[in-house]
């Protein structure tokens, strides 16, 4: 029993060495409540002890916390918004960092063989095809950008919709004044109306001017997020940000217990994804088609969460 007992004391700092986790940092860019639901989503899967640092708004400040964090050196970083992503990419040499929670991150150059991240925007495909199974009728859809700015993100359209074999009609603007004309008797031109986010077309003037035409003239809209829905747009697909988080949380659990490379992986695209619709134009357009049925069938055969708005 002696002899048990003393090979037990043995093994325990073995034990002990074996549950240690390794320590991740998040880094936030603000304290938003989307945030939180995205770390909690994150600590949810991630297999590690997890350190929470809101980064200050002065560049100088930023500076030091990124420089005790490397000093600290966690096994990776998750940096969640568009200021921490940029500190920490730039900051922090070979620690691994996965961003998230970038809207465009192509804009912001984050670049390294240490970084990868998560994207908040798709292909396209998922709202295209959640336009078809409410309106199966739709073969023409109008794409509202202004051309300095959107013509990659056109070309993405084009090619997801060709998959469901939808025409896509671009409807140029340079500015306020130009997406009101383009948007005159749309009705004549497309079946319905798909939203990008430019500098042009994602300000608040021209976002009103694409809900008030498609509520107006009865034209179904896809919008970006569900506060545009709740305003009356037809539907908008977005990422679940605890969805984003659980997705961040097993891409970590490979970058540190699988050892997989950052340089390996390609940004990824987000998997969980929340579809919002709205009753009222949903009901207005459902003469033509069963709105509401089609998108309900589509939500639980994609396994996406669901928001309704009256």
């Amino acid at each position: 029993m002696k002899r048990v007992l003393q090979l037990w004391l043995c093994l325990l700092p073995m034990i002990a060495g074996a549950q240690e986790l390794p320590r991740v940092v998040v880094l936030k860019s603000a304290d938003l409540g989307a945030y939180g639901a995205l770390v909690a989503g994150f600590t949810s899967e991630a297999r590690a002890e997890i350190d929470q640092i809101l980064l200050p708004r002065h560049p100088d400040e930023i500076a030091r916390v990124v420089e005790r964090v490397k000093a600290g050196k966690p096994a990776l970083v998750l940096a969640v918004g568009p200021s921490a992503a940029n500190a920490a990419s730039r900051g922090l040499g070979e620690i691994p960092v996965l961003f998230t929670m970038v809207p465009y991150y192509e804009r912001y150059s984050l670049e390294g063989p240490n970084v990868v991240g998560i994207a908040l925007t798709n292909d396209f495909s998922p709202e295209l095809s959640a336009l078809v199974a409410a309106l199966p009728n739709v073969k023409r859809v109008g794409v509202l950008h202004d051309p300095r700015y959107s013509l990659p993100q056109l070309e993405d359209i084009r090619l997801a919709a060709q998959q469901l074999e939808l025409n896509i009609v671009p409807l140029a603007a340079a500015d306020a004044a130009a997406a009101k004309k383009a948007l005159a008797g749309v009705t004549a031109k497309v079946d319905a109306l798909l939203m990008v986010s430019d500098r042009t077309v994602g300000s608040a003037e021209v976002v009103r001017e694409l809900i008030e035409t498609s509520r107006t003239e009865q034209i179904p809209l896809v919008a970006l997020a569900s506060t545009q829905v709740q305003e009356g747009a037809l539907l908008s697909l977005s990422p679940s940000y605890l969805g984003l988080g659980q997705q961040a949380g097993r891409l970590a659990n490979r970058l540190i217990h699988e050892r997989v490379d950052p340089s390996a992986l390609a940004v990824a695209r987000p998997e969980a994804l929340e579809l919002s619709i709205t009753l009222a134009q949903a009901r207005s357009l459902g003469k033509r088609a069963p709105v509401t049925e089609g998108l309900l069938t589509h939500a639980a055969d994609k396994g996406l969460t669901i928001r309704v708005f009256p």
